[in-house]
């Protein structure tokens, strides 16, 4: 069975706050994270008129709901789900199930409590494991955190049930910068920050072997070297739509998670060319100093890293397209909502005028030989 632990409290202690904390901390760790929330009422998910809640009041008891990037389930039921069962929705890939609520049941548990409610803590079932409150110490026998010792909570959680912090993937750095050199035909200074730009990002995100997970969707910011030795590492590309190109003229990139939503940015820092002058003085060539220094200096020297957030719309997915529509001018095709509407008319970019290109038979894109 997956490893569990119940967050549970009183109402409004705080609970749903904590597992927002954890759940990021413990994701950056390398941990793949599953939520159950049980309700001590009846919860409604579907909106009244939509189709699935349609689908159920005409007699479904089991709707299920699913596009390219999630999958939904309402389930009918005569009484509480056990645990057992809840669990069994869980894909066993997951290395950790936090639960809110369920205070009766045997699991391990951590306690939230508030002493501005006016209310007793909660009578558990289970071992209490900690007691998380900023109203000083409570009579259990468990260690106390404050609200924002996320981090301190989370090294908890690891020792009791996942055997200790989960060791850092091991990158092989030379293997990666040699095929990031045969992909790209030589090895350059920004091949060497592209393979390590995309090493931190996985890092940060807890993405070990990017290639086969396919969690990835990669925003590069330039459309010089550092961009081919991206890809060299994460397996995104423009084809399998995992890759996009925004023309900012940055040597940066922002990696998605898709899988979690979490989103970093990666730039290189311009003081990274003097630190790779002060790394190898003895280099008269600036071309081989960076090429050594780049391979050696730390993160913080090379990189800016910040989480971001970045909204994906269903026309950026992986997969077949999701609209297609007829230029009204040039009759070519076009996918995915990249049309305009000019009056009254669908247009394809380049015939509404923003074409990088002229006609050889001297036709300008976006005028209308008609």
């Amino acid at each position: 069975m997956t490893a569990c632990v119940c967050i549970v409290g009183n109402k409004d202690s705080g609970k749903t706050v904590l597992i927002e904390g954890l759940l990021p901390e413990l994701t950056a760790r390398g941990r793949k994270v599953a939520t159950i929330k049980h309700d001590a009422h009846d919860f409604e998910i579907d909106l009244p008129g939509k189709d699935t809640w349609r689908h159920r009041q005409a007699g479904s008891r089991t709707t299920i709901i699913a596009s390219s990037s999630k999958v939904a389930m309402v389930r009918l039921v005569d009484r509480d789900e056990p645990l057992v069962g809840l669990l069994q929705l869980v894909d066993r890939s997951h290395d950790l199930v936090l639960i809110e609520g369920l205070r009766r049941s045997p699991l391990p548990k951590i306690i939230v409590y508030r002493p501005e409610l006016g209310l007793e803590p909660p009578n558990v079932l289970g071992e209490i494991w900690a007691v998380v409150t900023s109203g000083g110490k409570l009579q259990i026998d468990a260690p106390h955190f404050l609200p924002d010792q996320i981090a301190e909570l989370a090294d908890l959680i690891e020792q009791r049930l996942l055997g200790g912090a989960a060791r850092a993937p091991a990158w092989n750095l030379p293997a990666l910068l040699a095929e990031a050199g045969r992909q790209h035909g030589h090895l350059c200074p920004g091949q060497v920050l592209g393979v390590r730009m995309a090493v931190a990002a996985c890092d940060r995100l807890g993405i070990a072997d990017p290639k086969s997970s396919k969690r990835l969707i990669v925003f590069v910011e330039t459309d010089r070297c550092g961009t081919d030795a991206i890809q060299t590492v994460t397996g995104c590309t423009l084809g399998k739509r995992t890759l996009k190109f925004v023309d900012y003229g940055k040597l940066a990139a922002t990696f998605v998670d898709t899988e979690t939503g979490r989103a970093v940015r990666v730039s290189a820092l311009e003081s990274a060319r003097e630190a790779a002058q002060r790394f190898a003085p003895e280099e008269s060539d600036r071309h081989r100093a960076q090429l050594r220094a780049y391979k050696a200096l730390p993160d913080d020297e090379l990189f800016s890293v910040e989480m971001v957030r970045v909204e994906l719309s269903e026309d950026e997915l992986p997969g077949p397209p999701r609209s297609r529509t007829v230029c009204a001018i040039c009759r070519e095709g076009v996918n995915d909502g990249r049309e305009e509407t000019i009056g009254g008319r669908v247009l394809c970019r380049a015939c509404a005028g923003h074409a990088y290109y002229e006609s050889s038979a001297g036709v300008r894109a976006g005028n209308d030989p008609a």
